[in-house]
């Protein structure tokens, strides 16, 4: 199995990264306005014609640990585990270790991902720095150019 694994700094504290990652809210403000929580607590994102639903393994000071559970129109993605680590760093800023575990193989997928983890990682330090991520909108064919200053290193 494969992974993408991918970190940032943000200039901003671990408190204040927690609630994009761990509130629905927060996800609709810097991955996809298209988000919806369940009664059991499983996370439903939309990219336009491809969903995927996460269970919520773990969400705590560290950050959060996920597993794909469901998918449509992207089969890749189904079992994958998403784990996104937050360590405080000097100078009140955080990294941000993204690690999205448990591809089947480096395929065109896969390759389209790093790209998508890359553009949304910009977008949630574009949000914690300033209030306002670029979320995929499928109203708006998708994602905004992303304008965050933070670098993105794989």
């Amino acid at each position: 199995m494969d992974s993408i694994e991918l970190s940032i700094e943000i200039p901003v504290t671990p408190a204040t990264l927690r609630p994009a990652l761990t509130t629905p809210d927060g996800f609709r403000a810097w991955l996809a306005i298209d988000t919806t929580v369940d009664a059991g607590g499983r996370y439903t994102v939309a990219f336009g014609p491809r969903v995927v639903t996460f269970t919520l393994d773990r969400a705590d000071d560290r950050g959060i640990a996920m597993t794909c559970v469901g998918e449509h129109d992207n089969p890749d993605w189904l079992g994958t585990r998403l784990d996104v680590r937050l360590t405080a760093i000097p100078d009140a800023r955080t990294r941000v270790d993204l690690v999205h575990a448990g591809y089947p193989s480096r395929n065109e997928c896969y390759q389209r991902c790093i790209g998508a983890w890359e553009y949304f990682l910009s977008s949630l330090a574009l949000y914690a720095t300033t209030g306002q991520g670029r979320p995929f909108d499928a109203k708006v064919s998708g994602p905004a150019p992303a304008q965050a200053s933070a670098e993105v290193v794989s």
